[in-house]
């Protein structure tokens, strides 16, 4: 399942993606803009805007109620029972990750990360690293939830 999220979500679409949720998010896409890509790309849209969710051509949406996020989370879960593959997109660009060497991000990452850490991701658009520090326990309990 493929979501796009209102320029209101953009915290709930980076945890979404740090879930291995594809979200598409662009907080400088107007409604339409919004629609048009939903309809084109087979996206729900998640939108806390009243407006967008009343128009005719917002079909498949989700109004997210509350202002917190981890109550955002729960709702969209509780409506979309989707699959959790964690640390498989890049929280900023929603590109899926691949798995790249130690040895290639030794000048990449801080000394005491490739020390302490021998799995690494990167993102092949925007070139951020990943690995799987302190976070990964909050966000398996967030996935839990």
């Amino acid at each position: 399942m493929k979501f796009i999220a209102d320029a209101m979500l953009g915290r709930l679409a980076k945890r979404m993606r740090l879930l291995g949720i594809d979200v598409f998010y662009d907080p400088t896409l107007n409604d339409n803009g919004i629609i048009r890509l939903s309809l084109e790309q087979d996206r729900v849209i998640l939108t806390r805007d009243k407006t967008l969710s009343a128009r005719p051509l917002a079909m498949k949406h989700l109004f997210i109620e509350s202002e917190r996020v981890e109550e955002q989370w729960k709702q969209v879960r509780s409506s979309f029972p989707t699959k959790i593959f964690p640390f498989t997109r890049c929280s900023e660009c929603n590109e899926p990750l691949v798995s790249i060497a130690k040895d290639e991000v030794r000048d990449l990452v801080p000394q005491y990360v490739c020390e302490k850490n021998t799995i690494f991701f990167q993102c092949p658009a925007c070139s951020r690293i990943y690995w799987p520090g302190t976070h990964v326990s909050k966000m398996e309990r967030l996935k839990l939830q």
